[in-house]
């Protein structure tokens, strides 16, 4: 009977979990967008919402949404609370000229055209950033700014919300002059943190290395496997976010999927993880690109490009390792009871079905 309950909680436990990810988008971020477009006296700007975000506030259907007047009332009044820039400590007033549909890579949304005008041609401003759904801010956004030649890059998220912009007298001539630059440990920290979001809420690389180590029985088989997936899929990082190589999103997407399906099929008919690092390491290459995908649509500043990957890279194997100490101390524990077989490959099946209808619905 004991040995039953133990069984049923486990499999209780991956059902939950399936039951979040099926409602999910595996592994991509939440992510909005603010494009900044500095023309003299106005700001441009072009704010793209995630469609979870607004699924999770206004319903599913987004394309009725936008033509619908009761949302864009809605909407403005959100964005007018949440947005607010200054010049000279004087609130710009916010247009709210139009919506469309929109794309960020692989993410669906809003895109909203916002235009700020001031009274003189705008050197400095302040911007203030805390748009919310049902009191839950979005859990990153990319804050872009042009002005001419001069770019900006930063990242919002909960404690990050305030922003002195400083833009060049002539940034044709001196895209840098004598401006205030991010400090670098800030930057890096940032997408520290972003690494490990990515990893805590990408379900498919989670049920991926969940499917990988349910058959190792020694902690040595299992470190041999997480290391392997590690140094694949941190080559294939590089290689994708640095422009090195190029890849079609939506195949990666699909791709990793299959892989899931594989290990889930293999762990069926397969009793011992000896080998099992060897074919973690081709698709971790596959899972390096996906992973890649998803800091192209964070965006990257274009100094320190290796130190930023870096630090996004070592934020994903933080996540793992926190997952794995959680997991495997249990799942080597269960192995001792004579039902483990039988459990592995019951969620080995679920796992499967999972990962084949995330595959029909990324094809």
């Amino acid at each position: 009977m004991r040995q039953r309950s133990f069984l049923s909680l486990f499999i209780l436990m991956i059902l939950l979990f399936f039951g979040t990810a099926t409602t999910s988008h595996a592994h991509s971020l939440s992510m909005n967008y603010s494009d900044l477009n500095i023309e003299g006296n106005e700001i441009l700007y072009d704010l793209f919402i995630d469609q979870r975000d607004l699924i999770q506030q206004f319903g599913t259907d987004l394309d009725n949404l936008v033509n619908e007047e009761l949302f864009s009332q809605e909407i403005e009044s959100i964005l007018q609370k949440g947005l607010r820039i200054e010049v000279d400590s004087k609130p710009l007033t916010m247009e709210f000229d139009s919506m469309s549909m929109a794309n960020k890579g692989t993410v669906r949304g809003i895109e909203f055209h916002l235009t700020f005008t001031a009274d003189k041609e705008i050197e400095q401003f302040n911007l203030h950033y805390d748009v919310v759904f049902d009191d839950a801010p979005p859990l990153t956004s990319v804050l872009m700014i042009h002005d001419g030649e001069y770019f900006q890059q930063e990242v919002i998220d909960r404690t990050n919300k305030d922003f002195l912009i400083n833009l060049p007298q002539d940034p044709a001539q001196d895209p840098a002059q004598d401006l205030p630059q991010p400090k670098l440990g800030a930057v890096l920290w940032k997408y520290f943190k972003l690494g490990i979001e990515h990893i805590l809420i990408g379900y498919d690389h989670l049920l991926f290395l969940l499917s990988l180590v349910l058959i190792a029985s020694r902690f040595k088989d299992a470190l041999k496997i997480v290391t392997a997936f590690t140094i694949a899929h941190s080559i294939t990082l590089f290689l994708v976010a640095s422009g090195r190589i190029h890849v079609i999103p939506s195949w990666v997407e699909a791709l990793i999927a299959v892989t899931i399906c594989y290990v889930a099929v293999e762990n069926m008919f397969v009793q011992k993880a000896k080998w099992r690092w060897v074919m973690t390491a081709i698709f971790g290459l596959i899972h390096g690109m996906g992973f890649a995908g998803a800091l192209a649509e964070i965006g990257l500043p274009k100094d320190n490009l290796i130190g930023t990957l870096l630090a996004f890279n070592l934020g994903v194997e933080t996540g793992q390792l926190m997952v794995l100490c959680l997991l495997l101390p249990l799942l080597i524990w269960l192995q001792r009871f004579p039902w483990y077989r039988k459990m592995m490959i019951s969620t080995s099946c679920l796992i499967f079905v999972l990962a084949f209808y995330w595959l029909i619905q990324r094809l």
